[in-house]
């Protein structure tokens, strides 16, 4: 048996991902000195045609699981314990394997802010950020938001997501002593006075959390269920959903309620979706040769407002 170095490693999962492997980054396959057994269906492979002088790289590729419905958690992790979950919605909705998978994930080594973590057991998709702490060492507290989706996770949906979850990282950032809600199961260690701040300060990070989840089923169920086609571009250009919404007319944003700007336009019917880190989605275009004609209006009207941006790459994503 060859062990495969970490650079042609990296490879073939980017190759497998390809099509339509799942990348197991941040698990290890242990292999007994004496050889393994791996429970694997004939369907797939049939071990007697195996050519024992013959190397074979083995890829595992479980069942992805589709979660029953859409879920966000949000983990920090703990001095002296580790990490811990501080509160998933809706409640009660994750089983203790699920749970454990959850902390599973922040404690493994990644330089990825953002990426997607798929197995039999949980599928989602993870953001890490941190926040400033007086109560912790180094003066900041290590969080990550989780979200399990009740659909497949593509391209589209992921880009969609980070700009969620960005939105939610600002949002905590801005809050006063927002840390100090991660301390409520540690009320007896505080003053009266503290435990009070603390208390308040909770119901406030569980509040976001919610809100969070409702602006991502939000884009479960309007956006996402119906579409036939969707093209997306990134145009690389912070933009002020404020100030377009205010500009172009049947554009509207409500960022209480979704974190991008919505804008309808017709002959060719479609929905896009804006946001203020240069993504933007095209959404309900049931043909796909439309894409560059969509793409020319938006252009047309962001120059009408004073926003000149170059045509940008254009890629079509199949439902």
């Amino acid at each position: 048996m060859e062990i495969i170095n970490e650079k042609d490693r990296k490879k073939l999962i980017l190759e497998s991902q390809k099509y339509g492997g799942i990348s197991l980054r941040r698990q290890k396959l242990r292999v007994h000195k004496n050889g393994a057994k791996f429970p694997i269906s004939k369907a797939y492979i049939d071990d007697e045609l195996l050519d024992p002088e013959i190397s074979y790289t083995l890829i595992l590729i479980p069942e992805v699981k589709i979660a029953d419905q859409t879920i966000v958690s949000l983990t920090f992790f703990k001095r002296r314990s580790g990490p811990l979950i501080y509160y998933y919605y809706p409640e009660n909705s994750l089983n203790a394997t699920e749970k454990a998978s959850i902390m599973d994930i922040m404690v493994q080594v990644s330089n990825e802010k953002y990426f997607i973590h798929q197995s039999s057991n949980l599928s989602s998709l993870n953001y890490y950020f941190e926040i400033h702490s007086d109560w912790a060492r180094g003066k900041k507290e290590m969080l990550m938001i989780s979200v399990i989706l009740n659909t497949k996770i593509t391209k589209s949906i992921e880009d969609i997501i980070l700009s969620i979850c960005i939105d939610f990282e600002t949002d905590l950032t801005s809050i006063k002593d927002i840390y100090k809600a991660l301390y409520d199961k540690d009320l007896d260690s505080f003053s009266d006075e503290e435990q009070s701040d603390i208390e308040k300060i909770s119901r406030i990070l569980r509040t976001k959390i919610k809100e969070l989840l409702k602006k991502i089923r939000k884009l479960d169920s309007q956006k996402f269920t119906k579409v036939i086609f969707r093209g997306s571009m990134e145009i690389e250009k912070k933009l002020d959903l404020t100030e377009i919404a205010q500009g172009i007319q049947d554009a509207e944003f409500n960022p209480e309620k979704f974190p991008g700007l919505i804008m309808k336009i017709e002959k060719p019917n479609a929905t896009i979706l804006m946001f203020s880190d240069g993504k933007l989605m095209i959404t309900d275009l049931e043909n796909p040769s439309k894409v560059d004609q969509v793409v020319d209006i938006i252009m047309e009207k962001l120059k009408n407002i004073g926003i000149i941006i170059p045509k940008p790459e254009i890629t079509i994503e199949s439902t």
